[in-house]
């Protein structure tokens, strides 16, 4: 079951988002970009980037053909249902909480217990029961907010914006050539630091392993501090600092709930240009109208069969709706063997 406390869907107000802005450079570009842009025919249109489409092509190239060109969509799974429910509760909450001087006066008072009670009763009730582990992770993100205002006394405890839609144009250097994009997306939540920076945060309702979470958060906050940056919206900047809430980090043998936070300084280098390699292979793809896929998970292991490599979840085809509809699948060595030698 979807339940949104808000009764609506924040993430479809770009209209109104345009509207506001007016005829800006951003409206303008947003207008004319679109995911499946051909520059052979698309002449007068420009691509359109999201962390997702991002995501997606960098997976899997065929997997985002298929999708974007082809608007193949895969079934809803319970995490994407999990994800919806918590992130839609997280967003009512800073839109709606209105306890904190409550709570505050409980803490210094010392009610530790009775200030939390009244923090968690501020949450609403889905009219259904959450099956999917959702009351687990909500308590626990919430959890982690109390936390917090004990910690800050309040200061800067609240974000300064909730789901906030981002529209950046830039370039992107392809072969000396400079090709224009637009990317676009909705971050949870952007925080202000005591150090007068800005923070954005992602809230994650998957399981946790820091050894590759780390590095993919890392590329996924660069990619967002990318667009603010080239964005018109200044007052969010300098973005200083980023962090992730794993609420539900333990499932699925992960490590646990974690929250994680960090100057962006400690690996913001590397995920920039991590995330400006990956943009230009993603233009590149465009301008070549060229989506090979990419199977594998790892390198293939001598003597390992393609059998194996399935049967030990190590080919992204395992996780993937599309199989059926994908015209480069062939359960043959041969064939796989010449994609992981490219």
């Amino acid at each position: 079951m979807r339940w949104n406390p808000s009764g609506d869907d924040s993430r479809q107000r770009i209209d109104d988002y345009l509207e506001k802005t007016g005829n800006t450079k951003e409206a303008e570009s947003y207008k004319k970009s679109k995911y499946d842009w051909n520059p052979k025919v698309d002449q007068d249109k420009i691509l359109r980037v999201s962390k997702s489409s991002y995501g997606t092509f960098n997976w899997c190239a065929h997997q985002y053909y298929l999708e974007k060109f082809k608007g193949l969509r895969g079934e809803e799974q319970p995490h994407h249902v999990r994800g919806k429910n918590v992130h839609d509760m997280a967003e009512w909450f800073w839109n709606n909480f209105t306890l904190k001087d409550s709570v505050l006066k409980l803490i210094e008072q010392n009610n530790i217990d009775e200030a939390m009670e009244l923090m968690h009763s501020a949450v609403p009730s889905p009219p259904e029961p959450y099956i999917y582990g959702e009351e687990e992770q909500i308590t626990q993100w919430v959890n982690w907010q109390f936390y917090r205002l004990v910690h800050s006394k309040g200061v800067n405890w609240e974000p300064v914006a909730v789901e906030p839609n981002i529209q950046a144009s830039r370039y992107v250097e392809v072969d000396g050539e400079f090709i224009p994009i637009h990317m676009n997306g909705f971050i949870d939540s952007i925080f202000a630091t005591d150090e007068g920076g800005f923070a954005p945060m992602e809230l994650k309702t998957g399981k946790y392993k820091a050894r590759s979470k780390v590095p993919s958060m890392r590329k996924e906050l660069g990619f967002y501090k990318m667009m603010i940056e080239h964005s018109p919206h200044q007052e969010f900047l300098p973005v200083t600092n980023w962090g992730w809430e794993f609420p539900g980090g333990g499932m699925a043998d992960g490590e646990g709930p974690t929250i994680f936070y960090e100057d962006t300084k400690k690996g913001g280098k590397y995920a920039l240009r991590s995330v400006e390699k990956g943009l230009v292979k993603l233009v590149k793809a465009h301008l070549e109208m060229d989506f090979a896929p990419s199977p594998w998970l790892g390198k293939k292991k001598e003597g390992e069969t393609i059998e194996d490599m399935l049967a030990n979840n190590r080919m992204k085809c395992s996780w993937c709706d599309h199989v059926e509809e994908c015209s480069f699948w062939s359960i043959t060595d041969e064939f796989l063997d010449g994609i992981m030698e490219d």
